[in-house]
Formats: structure tokens, C-alpha cells, sequence
């Protein structure tokens, strides 16, 4: 495998994409477009292409920030003329929400956000024999909001958006606090530490630009290079080299960053194939550095778990090939990746990173304006080309 010739093809398609079609949200024409123009590729070489149409509500998934930011200033309010009782309520509905919406991603606000058509595209190579395993090679095509906290003061990220979550939690055990206690010194104190907490939280509503990302690392990388292996894997085929009994599909999702819904629509429209024929998901996510490789064994804010084994033996892999890569679980709060949707679904999932993944160090372009292509080392792109080929291939022999 010529793993430079290879990457340089996979970054002049993204720059191609790009220069077309510009940030791509879930939902806009800019994304069904780029996925229009992804399957159009795809065509070229898979043995059968499939556009998946799904609804998306865009802005659902990061609805509970402006609902927790409303929700306790005006709790405060609630406190200050001695109304404990609704002020309670009002943060244990910001818990349920918060819980719900972003720690486990169910769809609680989608419906009161606007429906547009959002597009899941892949294609399938067929082995030369019987198909005895089949493995998913994905990446997204959507772009993200910008977030302004990435941008201004980026340091204060952790402080300012944890620090909110841990004064609606204050608010919650103050509010039962003085329910309880009815002492006039202990709620003056309480109700001045909330009301400096407002400061903190009221941020949060500006926490989200209207505006979009470029979206070269996260995560046009990803999808491109998908589709290049698809494409290297269909010439071995060509050339009688192809996999025996593995079945490779090539997929791109679309709204990733509203919530992993492209996933989740595309593991509930297919999840009897996953049960007819063993499947493997090799993701990717987020590919700026190659000195930071890692593959994820634990999804959705550490609450859904991916497939440890499958995550160890791509280790291997890449240290057979010299490439410095390990394990890690989804730290808390940090969100998740397309592989969750599927792990669901009993698919032996996995998710390689190339960047730092905690609230306090992540890549300083990541979500921002400068989430361009040079940003993206070649190196880290030609690594995740030979650990995937190299997989799949010894995969197929047994």
C-alpha cells in the first residue's frame, strides 16, 4: 500500500469539498450536497451505493444550554423572593434535560426544532467468496457550530461550561436547603453565591455560534479516507487480490454533531444485517496529530461501551506497522462519536482519534474557524490508512 500517494489523494478530495461546498450543518443544502457528491464517488468503485434520507431537527442536540441558562437565572429570581419550592423545580428540570439531552443523547427536545432532510450515503464491496464478516469503514461529513468558548479564552473552557453544570446543582441543594431550613442569614449568604453563579452560567447562552466550522479534521478527514480505502480495496479485487470473505461498506454519516443521528438512523434502519453477518466498525473522528492516536473502548460520555478487544488488537496492529497508538475511554463530558449508535446495536465497535480528548486539552482548532485542512498532518492520515488496511486485510485471512 502507498500510504503517500494515497494521503494525497485523500486531502486534495477534502480541499476539492470544501472549496464546493463550504461548511456543511446537518441539514442544509451545503451537506446533502457534499454527500451527494461523496456517493458520486462512491459509485466509481463499490458494487452497490445507497443514499439513506433522515429527519434531523436542527439545533435539538445543544437545545439544553439556553434551557439551563433560562432555567436558573430564573430559579435565582425564584429564590429572592423566597419561592424555594419553584426554583427547585426549575433546576431538577435542567438536570433532567441536561441528563437526558447531552449526557445520553435522546432525542427529548428534537420535536419543538425546525424538521430538515438530512443524508447518510455508503457503499458495499463485495468479497471475491462467501461473505463471512463485514466491516464498516466510516467517518462524518457535517461540520459543527462554532463554539465560541474554543475561541475566547479557550483556557476558561473547562471552568466555564462544568462550572455551570455545578451551579445548577448547587441551586438544586441550596433550593432544598432552605425548603427545609428557614434561617434569614443562611438564605441571604446562599442567595448571593447563586446570583455570582448567574455570571457564570449566563454565559452559556452565547456558548454557540450561528456560524458553521470548516470541518476538515472533524470530520470530512475521516469520510475521505474511507473512501480511498474503499477504493484501494476494489483494485487489489481488480488485480485478483481482493478480500476473501470480508464484505467492506464505506460510509460517511451526515449529522454527527446533532447528536450521532445519522448513526442512530442508519443502526435502526440496518440492525438485522448486523445480526445476520458479523460486523466490525472501524471509525474515525478527529484526525489532526499523529502523536496523539488513540482508539476509543467507551462511547457517549463513558456510558455506552465499545468493543475493548476489537480496540486492542488494532493496537497491535499498528505497533506491528511501528505506530505509536493506545486505548482510552471516553472521558465524561466530552461527548461522543458515531461508533456509540452502532455498539448499541451489538456492531464490535471502535472510534480512532488523533487529538487530545478531555474538556481541558483539546486541538486549538477543533469546533472553530480554523479547522482547515492544514491542520491536518499528512502523517496522521497516512497512519490511519495503514493500521485499517493492514486490520482488514490479516482480519480476512482468519
Amino acid at each position: 500500500m502507498d500510504a503517500v500517494k494515497i494521503q494525497k489523494e485523500v486531502f486534495e478530495r477534502v480541499d476539492r469539498l470544501i472549496k464546493h461546498h463550504g461548511p456543511r450543518l446537518a441539514g442544509t443544502k451545503a451537506s446533502l450536497e457534499c454527500a451527494d457528491e461523496l456517493h458520486a464517488e462512491i459509485e466509481t468503485f463499490a458494487d452497490q451505493t445507497k443514499k439513506d434520507d433522515f429527519d434531523v431537527y436542527q439545533g435539538a442536540f445543544l437545545g439544553w444550554i439556553r434551557i439551563l441558562v433560562f432555567c436558573y437565572v430564573m430559579g435565582v429570581g425564584f429564590l429572592w423572593v423566597n419561592l424555594p419550592v419553584v426554583a427547585l423545580l426549575l433546576s431538577i428540570f435542567s438536570i433532567l434535560v441536561l441528563t437526558l439531552q447531552f449526557f445520553l443523547y435522546l432525542p427529548l427536545l428534537d420535536t419543538f426544532y425546525p424538521k430538515k432532510t438530512a443524508r447518510n450515503v455508503f457503499g458495499i464491496i463485495d468479497p471475491k467468496q462467501e461473505v463471512k464478516q463485514q466491516i464498516i469503514i466510516s467517518g462524518h461529513h457535517d461540520s459543527a457550530h462554532v463554539f465560541n468558548f474554543f475561541i475566547h479564552q479557550p483556557k476558561l473552557y473547562n471552568l466555564r461550561t462544568t462550572g455551570s453544570i455545578f451551579f445548577v446543582i448547587l441551586m438544586t441543594l441550596i433550593s432544598t436547603l432552605q425548603i427545609l431550613i428557614h434561617i434569614d442569614w443562611f438564605s441571604l449568604s446562599t442567595n448571593l453565591l447563586l446570583s455570582l453563579g448567574a455570571c457564570l452560567v449566563g454565559q452559556m447562552w452565547f456558548f454557540q455560534s450561528k456560524k458553521a466550522a470548516p470541518g476538515a479534521g472533524d470530520n470530512l478527514i475521516a469520510s475521505s479516507i474511507a473512501i480511498s480505502l474503499g477504493k484501494h480495496f476494489k483494485e487489489l479485487r481488480d488485480e485478483g487480490q481482493g478480500l476473501e470473505h470480508t464484505r467492506l461498506i464505506i460510509m460517511s454519516f451526515d449529522a454527527e454533531e446533532e447528536g450521532l443521528r445519522g448513526a442512530r438512523a442508519f443502526a435502526k434502519k440496518h440492525h438485522d444485517h448486523f445480526k445476520k453477518t458479523k460486523t466490525y466498525l472501524l471509525n474515525m473522528d478527529c484526525l489532526y496529530d499523529e502523536k496523539e492516536l488513540f482508539f476509543l473502548t467507551s462511547d457517549l460520555n463513558d456510558f455506552v461501551p465499545l468493543d475493548e478487544k476489537l480496540a486492542h488488537e488494532l493496537v497491535q496492529h499498528a505497533h506491528t506497522l511501528g505506530i505509536h497508538v493506545k486505548t482510552q475511554r471516553q472521558a465524561f463530558l466530552t461527548g461522543g462519536t458515531d461508533a456509540a449508535e452502532l455498539a448499541k446495536k451489538g456492531v464490535h465497535a471502535t472510534t480512532l482519534i488523533g487529538m487530545p480528548w478531555t474538556n481541558s486539552s483539546r486541538s486549538h482548532v477543533y469546533h472553530t474557524p480554523n479547522d482547515t485542512l492544514d491542520h491536518v498532518h499528512p502523517q496522521v492520515v497516512q497512519d490511519a490508512l495503514q493500521i485499517y488496511e493492514h486490520f482488514i486485510r490479516e482480519k480476512d485471512l482468519g
